[in-house]
């Protein structure tokens, strides 16, 4: 499935991060880049290890190889690159709609 990303810079300015897809192996969730944006972003493979699976109320998150991703189970999801405090934002792009 493809993703359109988004990430809010430390001024609060939000940036396109191009469109992603999300690849599920038995052991791994990966977004991978497949269209960069108009400006070079730092990540363009993402990866998380299904058994580190922690849930906190409603949050559920996965870490693995220094990021980290919260699943908000309606589809999105927030990444954290190399845990850093800048939030990229996943939504799924619907059929039919234009990228």
């Amino acid at each position: 499935m493809k993703y359109k990303c988004t990430y809010i810079s430390g001024s609060g300015i939000e940036h396109d991060g191009g469109i992603w897809e999300k690849k599920e192996t038995p052991k791994t969730i990966i977004f991978t880049l497949v269209e960069q944006p108009f400006f070079e972003i730092d990540y363009t493979l993402l990866k998380f290890k299904k058994d580190t699976k922690n849930l906190r109320g409603d949050e559920i998150t996965y870490h693995g190889y220094g990021h980290v991703l919260k699943d908000w189970e309606d589809g999105t999801y927030t990444i954290y690159p190399d845990q850093c405090g800048t939030p990229y934002i996943f939504e799924p792009i619907l059929l039919g709609e234009k990228t």
